[in-house]
C-alpha cells in the first residue's frame, strides 16, 4: 500500500460537531429503534431553509437539498443505529435473557453495566452474569462463553418483580454509559461512535453546505437497521436513487497493540476504502476522490477490510447499479462499551465531503461513470 505523504496540517474542529459527536452518543438505538436519532436529526437540521425532509418505511430518514435543474444526485449515507441487545425471556427467579442485535463478541460482555429501556421510555440498569469462574471446568475457563449462558441481574427475586420495573420481552438494551469522556488529543471515549461520529459529521457537512449553490441536489441518509443487515440502506437507496453515493461509517485504527499497524489510525484523517466484504469502490470515483482530498491538502488514508461492510455493500447493487464508495472515520473498540474517536477526523471527513460536492456536476459524474 502506497504511504500517503502529505503533510499534517492544523485543523479547527467547529464546536457544534464536539456537541452534536456527545449528544448523539449518549443518545439510545439499536436497529429498528432509532426514533430517538431521527429526532434529534430534524431538531439539529430545520434551521437550514429549503431542506426536504422525507422518511422510508424502515424508518431511515432523508434530508434532501436541491441543486439545480436537471443536476445530479449525490447521497451520502450514514447509519443511525448502534449495537445492542433485545429481551428474549424472564426466569421465574428474576434473571433476564437476552440475544444480540449486531454483532458482539462475549469477552466485552461478561461483568459490564447494561442499560434495559422500557416501552415507557423508563432506564433500569443491569449487570451481567454468568457462572461463577470459580466453578467452570478447565476446558470451559479456556473458552469464550457463549451469550446464550448470560443473563442481566438487575436484584429482582422473582419474574414478577421484573414485570413491576417495566421490564417486557422485547426491550432494547444498551450498554450504560452516564457520558461521554473528553481525553488527550480531541478524542472521545463513548458508546455507539459506530456510527452516531458519522451522524455528528453528516450535520456538520449539511450545515457547511446549507448556504451553497451547488450543481447536485445532495441527500444526506441516515439509514435504520444496518447493524443487522444493511437494511435501511437497501430500502432508501431505492426510494432516493442517486447518480454517486458514498457511505460514511467507521473503520478500524489500526495502531493499538496487537494490530498489523498501517496508515490508518486516530488523527490520521479520512480513510478511503478500497473494498470490504460487501463492496469494491467504483475505481473511477475512488481516483477522482484522491484527487479532490490531494488537490485540497486533506489528509487522507487508504483502507481496506477483508471482514464487515458498510451501507455501501447495498447501495451500489440498487436498480441497475450505483456508482459508490465508503469513507470512513478511524475508531478503536467497535462493537463494545465504549470506543475511541479522534474529531480530528471527523472535522476531516466533512471537509472532505463538502469539496467533494463542490467538485462533483453532471460532466464530472458522467465521466466517473461511462469512462
Amino acid at each position: 500500500m502506497k504511504k500517503n505523504t502529505q503533510k499534517e496540517i492544523k485543523i479547527k474542529i467547529n464546536k457544534n460537531l464536539i456537541k452534536n459527536a456527545i449528544k448523539l452518543s449518549n443518545l439510545n438505538g439499536i436497529s429498528s429503534r432509532e426514533e430517538d436519532i431521527a429526532t434529534y436529526l430534524k431538531s439539529e437540521l430545520k434551521s437550514i431553509s429549503n431542506l426536504k425532509i422525507e422518511r422510508d418505511g424502515l424508518g431511515s430518514i432523508a434530508f434532501i437539498k436541491k441543486g439545480k435543474k436537471d443536476g445530479p444526485i449525490i447521497s451520502f449515507t450514514t447509519h443511525m443505529d448502534e449495537v445492542g441487545f433485545m429481551i428474549t425471556n424472564i426466569s421465574k427467579d428474576g434473571f433476564i435473557s437476552f440475544s444480540p442485535i449486531g454483532g458482539w463478541w462475549s469477552h466485552v460482555i461478561l461483568a459490564q453495566l447494561l442499560r434495559i429501556i422500557t416501552e415507557e421510555n423508563k432506564s433500569v440498569i443491569g449487570v451481567v452474569g454468568s457462572k461463577p469462574p470459580h466453578l467452570l471446568t478447565r476446558e470451559e475457563a479456556q473458552k469464550v462463553l457463549s451469550i446464550k449462558s448470560l443473563f442481566i441481574d438487575v436484584g429482582a427475586k422473582s419474574k414478577e418483580e421484573v414485570l413491576k420495573l417495566g421490564i417486557n420481552i422485547g426491550d432494547q438494551v444498551v450498554p450504560y454509559q452516564n457520558d461521554v469522556h473528553k481525553i488527550l488529543n480531541n478524542r472521545l471515549i463513548g458508546k455507539a461512535f459506530d456510527n452516531r461520529i458519522s451522524v455528528a459529521t453528516g450535520i456538520e457537512i449539511m450545515q457547511q453546505i446549507a448556504t451553497k449553490e451547488l450543481d447536485a441536489t445532495v441527500i444526506f441518509v441516515c439509514s435504520s437497521q444496518e447493524e443487522v443487515g444493511l437494511r435501511g440502506a437497501k430500502t432508501s437507496s431505492y426510494k432516493w436513487t442517486p447518480d454517486i453515493a458514498f457511505a460514511i461509517d467507521v473503520t478500524i485504527a489500526n495502531d493499538t497493540p496487537g494490530l498489523i499497524a498501517n496508515d490508518t489510525k486516530l488523527g490520521s484523517g479520512p480513510a478511503l476504502s478500497l473494498f470490504d466484504s460487501s463492496i469494491l469502490a467504483n475505481p473511477n470515483l475512488f481516483k477522482k476522490i484522491k484527487q479532490i482530498a490531494e488537490k485540497n491538502k486533506i489528509n487522507y488514508t487508504i483502507d481496506s477490510l477483508t471482514g464487515g461492510g458498510t451501507d455501501a455493500g447495498t447501495i451500489h447493487l440498487t436498480k441497475n447499479g450505483v456508482v459508490t464508495m465508503t469513507i470512513s472515520i478511524p475508531s478503536r473498540y467497535m462493537h463494545s462499551h465504549n470506543s475511541i474517536i479522534d474529531l480530528k477526523d471527523a472535522q476531516l471527513t466533512a471537509n472532505l465531503v463538502v469539496k467533494i460536492l463542490d467538485e462533483l456536476n453532471t460532466d464530472s459524474i458522467n465521466e466517473i461513470k461511462y469512462k
